[in-house]
Formats: C-alpha cells, sequence, structure tokens
C-alpha cells in the first residue's frame, strides 16, 4: 500500500460526516506534499495533503482524538514559509499502535482554501519539488506580456463612437421618461369622469311611459314636436315652446320605447355658446378650494385653463361626485364642436406666485439669449 492509498477504518469514532458539496470522502485524493502539523505543543509530519484533510504522523496531544482542534499548516519553502490555520477534527487511521491520523477540515470551503488549492495544483503540476522538508518552486515567476493592442481603423473607431452615442441617447431618453412620469405625478391630479362640451339649453324629457308615434325635427313655435302614445291610453302631444333651434337627442325617433324623464329634445338658442359639464370628485374639490389650477385636456392634446362653478344638489357624503360647470375661455369655446369630450385636471402649485413668476421669466429670457446666439452664429 502506497502513502496515499489509505482507508478509514469502520469504527465509529473514525467516522464523520462529509461535508457538502462532496459526493464521498474520496473524492479529493491525497497528494504527497510535505508539510509540518502544529497541534497545541505538538508537531507532527505532514504525509500527505488534499483540500478536504490532511494525514500526519506524530504524538498527539492528550484526548485530542476524536475531537475539533485548530491546527497550523505550515509549507517550508527556501528562505520563507507559508502557515495556514483550518480547524479539523482528528481521527485515527489503521490500529492503535500506528501514530498516524486524519486530520479532516470541519469546513473546506473556509479562508485556508485559496492558497491551499494553489499549493496542492502547484504540486500536480511538477512545480514544486521537494527535498526533505523543504520545497523548490520552479513554475513561472514572470507575469505574461499582454499581447499588442490592435489599432483599430476609421470603421471601427465609428462603430464605437455609434455605440456609446446610442447608449448615451438611451440614457438620457429613460432619464427623460422617468422624470415626465414623476412630474405628471406630483404636478397633476386627474378626474376620472369625462367632461362633455355641449350647447346650453332647456331639455324636454317624457312625462309618460309609452311609445314615440310622431316626431318633427323642424318644428317651430306652437308646432307639435313630438307625440306619445302612452301605456295609459293617454295620447300626449308636446308643442314648441319657443322660437329657437331644436337639438335631437338620441332617443328622438319615430317606434322608440320610452320611460318617464327619458331626455328627446334640447330647445337652444341661435346664438348661443358652449358650456363644459362634468362631475367632480371630493378630492378634486378639496384640490380646487387649496388654490390648484383646473386645466382642460383636449382630445388633440392641448391643454387650456378653465374656470369651475359647482352645481348646487342635494347633500353628498365622502366617495360621491359634485355636478359642476366649467366656463371656456373665448378663443377655445370658438374652435370646439358641440358633443366633444375632454378631461379635467387639476395642477398643484410647488411654488409661491411671485417665485414661479420670476422662474419662469429667468427661463423666457435664457430662451431668448439662446436663439439670439444661434442666429448670430448661424448669419457668420
Amino acid at each position: 500500500m502506497s502513502d496515499t492509498d489509505m482507508t478509514l477504518s469502520d469504527t465509529p469514532a473514525s467516522r464523520t460526516a462529509v461535508p457538502d458539496g462532496f459526493v464521498h470522502d474520496a473524492e479529493h485524493p491525497q497528494i504527497p506534499v510535505p508539510f509540518t502539523a502544529v497541534i497545541g505543543d505538538r508537531r507532527m509530519e505532514g504525509r500527505s495533503l488534499s483540500v478536504t484533510g490532511a494525514v500526519v504522523t506524530g504524538l498527539l496531544p492528550p484526548n485530542a482524538e476524536g475531537g475539533v482542534r485548530p491546527v497550523t499548516l505550515r509549507f517550508d519553502f527556501e528562505g520563507f514559509s507559508t502557515n495556514l490555520y483550518p480547524e479539523v477534527r482528528v481521527l485515527r487511521l489503521g490500529n492503535e499502535a500506528d501514530a498516524t491520523y486524519e486530520l479532516r477540515f470541519t469546513d473546506p470551503t473556509a479562508g485556508h482554501l485559496a492558497p491551499l488549492r494553489y499549493i496542492l495544483n502547484s504540486a500536480i503540476a511538477g512545480d514544486l519539488v521537494s527535498i526533505g522538508q523543504m520545497l523548490g518552486y520552479t513554475g513561472p515567476t514572470k507575469v505574461k506580456a499582454q499581447p499588442p493592442k490592435v489599432q483599430r481603423g476609421f470603421a471601427g473607431r465609428a462603430g464605437n463612437g455609434f455605440k456609446r452615442f446610442a447608449i448615451l441617447g438611451l440614457s438620457v431618453g429613460l432619464l427623460l421618461v422617468a422624470g415626465q412620469v414623476i412630474h405628471n405625478r406630483v404636478m397633476f391630479s386627474y378626474e376620472g369622469q369625462p367632461v362633455m362640451v355641449s350647447v346650453p339649453g332647456e331639455t324636454l324629457r317624457s312625462t309618460a311611459a309609452g311609445q314615440i308615434t310622431y316626431v318633427n325635427p323642424d318644428a317651430g313655435a306652437g308646432d307639435v314636436i313630438y307625440s306619445i302614445s302612452a301605456n295609459s291610453g293617454d295620447f300626449l302631444s308636446v308643442e314648441m315652446p319657443c322660437d329657437c333651434e331644436l337639438e335631437p337627442l338620441p332617443d328622438f325617433y319615430e317606434g322608440a320605447t320610452i320611460l318617464p324623464g327619458t331626455a328627446l329634445v334640447k330647445l337652444v338658442e341661435a346664438d348661443a355658446g358652449l358650456e363644459a359639464r362634468t362631475q367632480i370628485s371630493f378630492e378634486g374639490v378639496a384640490r380646487m378650494f387649496a388654490g390648484d389650477s383646473a386645466e382642460l385636456v383636449l382630445a388633440s392634446g392641448d391643454v387650456v385653463p378653465v374656470t369651475v362653478a359647482l352645481m348646487q344638489g342635494e347633500a353628498a357624503e365622502p366617495g360621491d361626485t359634485v355636478p359642476a360647470d366649467l366656463t371656456l375661455p373665448d378663443n377655445v369655446a370658438a374652435t370646439l364642436q358641440p358633443g366633444t369630450t375632454a378631461r379635467l385636471r387639476f395642477r398643484r402649485h410647488l411654488l409661491p406666485d411671485w417665485l414661479g413668476g420670476t422662474w419662469k421669466n429667468a427661463g423666457t429670457r435664457i430662451g431668448g439669449a439662446w436663439t439670439a446666439l444661434v442666429s448670430d452664429l448661424t448669419e457668420e
């Protein structure tokens, strides 16, 4: 039997659990490397070594067998020595007359692993030469020279520059998107109900349930607008109450089945403007009272300031909505058509009015100066 071919005895005292990560206790073979093991005040001669344990011979300290002890593994080179300090479990190999022991590492992946692996790899590669208890290193002592860098041509430099600009552009784009999202979250609060733009006027509603039997969308003052055959057997006719225009609503057609209160037509003046109505949440009302500005976001993306007037109604509870009228600027009302939908939002003012105006004026002056500079450079 060689020095590296050793078998543990079957006695329970010589057995210990294989550390996690190892398939079996002989997965890492013992390499004959000269070293000295020091346990307490006893020096023992090392016979072989692996990443999971060591085999030594010599005299142990009292009561060391079977216990866990710190050990010093000393490797003597020419002019210097290297010490490792693992924690081992001491196990006897062979019979009691044989002073051969296995020092099994309790944590093979501890801090001693890296230098121990380097020593074992050097021994396997033949870079370590042993003379008695001395070790000599015959491996490479110079760092490998780096290959000369290849000079890139114009195409390579252009491609590298394009990649850098692309990464820079994507980074700036992500920052802008994130900044825009944060700005919208902090500055704006959108209402859930849509805003309906319509012509102001009086709405005529059905007074009974039944079916419409006659409609006259061109009725003049005093003419019959529509007739209803009620479920009660009555025949109801409604006359045009004014000399104004008539705007039919969706349920205004012959044969329509209606219920009491169904909106049928809307009476509007010829020169009437537009009105906008919506339902505002309690949170929106609170922001309006806190001084936030109301703005209308149109389908085209344009944003116009509006004035909100709450309508009188029955007392509402938290969670309900409050009806409100929106006053549109004259220049905006002239460009909208009845039936247009929009969205109401409230803008929060983080800066005082005087500071916000100063900041806005400074931005205007900086923008004007930049435009003049670009113009001068273009003319030159």
